[in-house]
């Protein structure tokens, strides 16, 4: 079951990382998105459902110019998995560009994922799946 869960992530990402945001295959319907310590102010919270989790999403990528998203590395985690990703971009409003190694965490059951956190400091994304002190 868990190398599905890294097969599926790595499916995700490669769609993410060809420009593709709009994919909803893998999650459950009641998904629950948690973005934590993200870069441009207020995007921060919680989202419940697919709806407002994609909402979340394009009120992130209408921040940017630019934006690849690209998976770095894949940690099964049993029923979660770590995904060590890079965004580089280029701020909307600011021109400023960024490159930035975040960490996302996955929690499945069934086969879908039911819970997306998405941490922009990689070090804390490693702690939040134990992987770090």
């Amino acid at each position: 079951m868990s190398d599905d869960n890294i097969a599926l992530l790595r499916e995700l990402y490669a769609s993410w990382g060809s420009g593709d945001f709009a994919t909803a295959y893998g999650f459950d319907p009641e998904v629950e998105f948690v973005r934590i310590g993200t870069g441009p102010a207020g995007l921060d919270g919680a989202s419940h459902g697919l709806a407002e989790m994609w909402t979340a999403i394009v009120d992130w990528l209408r921040t940017w110019e630019f934006l690849k998203i690209e998976g770095e590395e894949f940690i099964e985690l049993g029923d979660r998995a770590l995904v060590l990703a890079r965004h580089s971009g280029r701020g909307k409003h600011s021109g400023v560009p960024m490159n930035r190694e975040v960490g996302d965490l996955f929690t499945f059951r069934d086969g879908k994922i039911v819970r997306y956190e998405s941490y922009w400091d990689r070090a804390e994304a490693r702690r939040a799946a134990g992987l770090e002190p």
